[in-house]
């Protein structure tokens, strides 16, 4: 949406600042009124008169209808406004014309003002949060954790495997021990027995990789786990948030943008 097309239906009062003469643009929105001030400090001479937006007094003002025409109007008999070096009462004037204020013809250009203005109006009605899905991220985080799991469960395993030739080993030593003559015999197989699953567990921890694979899923799932939004300043990591966490936000944290399942 351009400037003008903001404006429709809009008045625009332009005058001095009256602390800092500097020039105000002051724009009514919904009964309130909002400014913005133009310039450095003194810049705007004294044949100017002061904007006062309370009481609705200014140099002129500027009415944008709803095709978009600008029509300016001088509000200070004694302050004179003029356009192309005529003095005028009410006048049309072209977005790109220069209006000139008081008997210094202090020069404004209506293009500025009319910016100024569309963005005091786009400040009050700032659009709506760009919405996103994140449903797409529900599967990423369930991967991540399927994976972690099973590797955690691997390594469960490879624990408790390396704990069973112990256990072999002090079942023969009791059997060596207090077993009669003819039960002493197994001991030496439960020994052989810990010995073998003494070297499968050896081997087990020998060939995991376990700390390369959680590696290799944590950066897949970081480079995955992102804010959907992929202009700048996004693609932000969501961290480790659980997704029925993530799903309760409304807004990214990052780049603010609307999150949405659908």
């Amino acid at each position: 949406m351009n400037s003008i097309e903001q404006l429709k239906g809009k008045t625009i009062l332009i005058g001095k600042e009256p602390v800092n003469g500097r020039l105000l643009v002051s724009v009514k929105i919904n009964e309130k009124t909002q400014t913005a001030a133009l310039g450095v400090p003194n810049s705007v001479p004294n044949t100017v008169s002061r904007c006062k937006p309370a009481e609705d007094a200014a140099h002129c003002k500027i009415v944008v209808d709803n095709a978009g025409t600008l029509t300016v109007t001088n509000l200070k008999p004694e302050n004179v406004t003029y356009i192309n070096g005529m003095e005028i009462v009410s006048k049309k004037i072209a977005p790109d014309g220069t209006l000139q204020l008081g008997r210094d013809k202090y020069p404004v250009s209506v293009a500025t003002v009319i910016e100024t203005a569309a963005k005091i109006v786009a400040a009050a009605f700032p659009p709506p949060p760009e919405e996103y899905s994140i449903l797409p991220l529900k599967a990423v985080w369930d991967d991540y954790n399927t994976k972690m799991r099973n590797i955690k469960i691997r390594q469960k395993n490879i624990g408790l495997l390396a704990s069973l030739p112990m256990a072999f080993s002090m079942l023969g030593g009791i059997v060596a021990g207090v077993a009669t003559d003819e039960l002493r015999k197994y001991a030496l197989g439960f020994t052989l027995f810990a010995f073998l699953v003494f070297m499968v567990g050896l081997y087990k921890r020998f060939t995991d990789h376990s700390i390369e694979e959680m590696e290799k899923i944590t950066e897949d799932f970081q480079r995955k786990y992102v804010c959907p939004n992929d202009k700048k300043p996004c693609l932000h990591f969501m961290g480790n948030v659980p997704y029925n966490i993530l799903r309760q936000n409304t807004r990214c944290p990052y780049c603010g943008c609307s999150f949405t399942e659908k």
